[in-house]
């Protein structure tokens, strides 16, 4: 169960590796809608759109380590108006 600072770290230091992995965007949200203890990190995919996520990511804080959960979440790219 990784706390909302833990899954933040967790993004910003894997937020590359999520994009090169298929993500189009990288955020962190409650794990509550998804099944989940604490934060996780929401990578979202465009559908239909290749992709091979890791389940979790780890997150250091200080001598700190935790796996934070890494949810999938199929939704288009935003394109500006």
């Amino acid at each position: 169960m990784a706390t909302e600072e833990e899954a933040n770290r967790a993004r910003e230091l894997h937020a590359d590796a999520l994009v090169k992995h298929g993500a189009h965007a990288v955020g962190v949200a409650s794990g509550r809608p998804y099944g989940k203890r604490g934060f996780v990190v929401v990578a979202y995919v465009s559908p239909g759109h290749p992709h091979d996520l890791p389940e979790t990511v780890t997150s250091k804080i200080g001598k700190s380590e935790v796996d934070v959960a890494v949810v999938k979440k199929i939704a288009e790219r935003f394109a500006p108006e």
